[in-house]
């Protein structure tokens, strides 16, 4: 990570920005290989990945439940724009 980032940040909070970055990249990736349709099919991989990743961390239970909300609210965010890019097929 850039040297001048990573003097304000700590490792974990450095590991979950690339986790958050990396998995953005990954799905729209997905979406524009047609291996994603659905915003659904997006979301509910975001959020597997997102429960994958916390557990991997070994955090207390507590610390658990507000990274994995936060990244998930996150996520939601940004890949909300990704669908918006691309057009993305919402089941309603």
């Amino acid at each position: 990570m850039n040297t001048m980032i990573s003097q304000f940040i700590d490792q974990t909070e450095a590991a979950i920005l690339r986790f958050s970055v990396s998995l953005l990249k990954e799905i729209e990736l997905k979406i524009i290989k047609k291996q994603m349709i659905s915003q659904h099919q997006a979301m509910k991989y975001a959020k597997q990945q997102i429960d994958l990743f916390v557990k991997q961390m070994h955090f207390r239970q507590a610390l658990i439940a507000v990274y994995r909300s936060e990244l998930y609210i996150y996520i939601s965010k940004k890949l909300d724009l990704v669908f918006e890019k691309y057009r993305v097929f919402k089941c309603v």
